[in-house]
């Protein structure tokens, strides 16, 4: 057989081999674009609804922002006009507690002719002698205790600090001693010890440590003398309330001990009170 005789063959066999590289060179050609294309028709489908979806959060990030605003400006709107109001208030809790003070003038008064007299022998003296009790009730003027009112004080207390409504306990106390010895010559009953003199002492020495020598040296009347000072420290106190500044753990300790000490005092003189009312009813029976 001749190379012509194979030639067909061959020629035959090279086409179909041919047409099937085509076909399936057109195959895969139409397969890789048609999967392209639906790859790019399901990207950009993903990128719209990212960009919606972008667009959704953004406007609801938005929304939010604009209410933590609003909640945030009505907190703090809020949070203003209260601290406004509690500033208020702490001006005219000092107002009111310095006015007390004020009032207080009338004993202080009475405090300083108290101070310059012996008391156990001017108690005797007034008991002995109506002369006595006629000058001692020009010492004390027309000064009535029961007209002498700090309630308005009172009102301040929970809006100053603990240290200023301590001393000005302490401040009113020692007045409150004085008032009592002054109507106890007044009123010419012999009771020496009406004051008890060591509560007192306690309470000066408490409210004013540096002065524990002359606490210790002189009688209580004299502790007159120490009122100037009282005054002073009330009132560096009353500008720290109006600066806002907080007390100190050993402050609000010490402002406990003056409390305390005051509280004692003032249940002594009611003590006192109650004695000398006792007396001056058996006396007038007499």
């Amino acid at each position: 057989m001749s190379a012509l005789d194979w030639l067909p063959a061959v020629l035959t066999t090279s086409l179909l081999a041919l047409a099937l590289w085509l076909f399936r060179s057109l195959i895969s050609t139409r397969l890789t674009a048609s999967v392209k294309h639906e790859f790019d028709e399901t990207i950009e489908t993903l990128k719209t609804e990212l960009r919606k979806s972008e667009e959704s959060f953004k406007a609801d990030l938005r929304a939010k922002e604009t209410e933590i605003e609003a909640l945030r400006s009505g907190a703090l709107s809020s949070l203003a006009s209260r601290q406004a109001a509690l500033d208020a208030r702490r001006i005219q809790a000092v107002d009111q507690l310095w006015t007390a003070v004020q009032d207080l003038g009338p004993a202080k008064s009475v405090s300083a002719n108290v101070a310059i007299l012996k008391f156990k022998g001017a108690v005797k003296a007034s008991a002995e002698n109506p002369q006595a009790r006629e000058m001692f009730a020009m010492l004390g003027g027309q000064v009535d205790p029961q007209k002498i009112h700090t309630g308005e004080a009172e009102k301040a207390r929970p809006y100053v600090s603990e240290m200023a409504w301590a001393v000005f306990s302490a401040y009113r106390s020692i007045l409150s001693v004085a008032m009592i010895k002054m109507q106890l010559l007044k009123s010419g009953l012999d009771l020496p010890d009406v004051v008890d003199e060591e509560r007192v002492r306690r309470l000066v020495t408490t409210v004013l440590p540096h002065q524990a020598e002359f606490v210790k040296e002189h009688d209580t009347g004299a502790y007159h003398y120490l009122l100037g000072e009282l005054e002073t420290r009330l009132l560096q106190e009353l500008r720290r309330v109006l600066q806002g500044a907080e007390s100190d753990r050993e402050a609000i300790k010490q402002a406990g001990e003056i409390l305390r000490e005051s509280e004692n005092v003032m249940d002594s003189l009611a003590e006192s009170v109650g004695a000398e009312s006792t007396q001056g009813e058996r006396r007038t029976r007499t």
